[in-house]
């Protein structure tokens, strides 16, 4: 009986050793992108155009909504 588990032991390894955790600094995200430099005065345009490419985008889903609307049979 000694000999099939001997042979079972060199079939099937015993697992890793328990790995120690990583300390916090080892698990850190990495740092993220900094924010492009923008002038104080132009914030505003940019808030605008973002505002206005909204806009943009929501008019054309409202006409893609009614697009097919007319299309779904009742």
């Amino acid at each position: 009986m000694s000999e099939g588990k001997g042979r079972k032991k060199a079939v099937f390894p015993s697992p890793e050793p328990f790995r120690r955790p990583e300390r916090p600094e080892e698990r850190r995200w990495p740092s993220p992108t900094p924010l492009p430099m923008v002038p104080r005065e132009d914030i505003g345009k940019v808030l605008k155009q973002i505002l206005n490419r909204l806009d943009a985008i929501e008019k054309r889903l409202e006409r893609i909504e009614k697009i097919l609307m007319a299309k779904q049979p009742l």
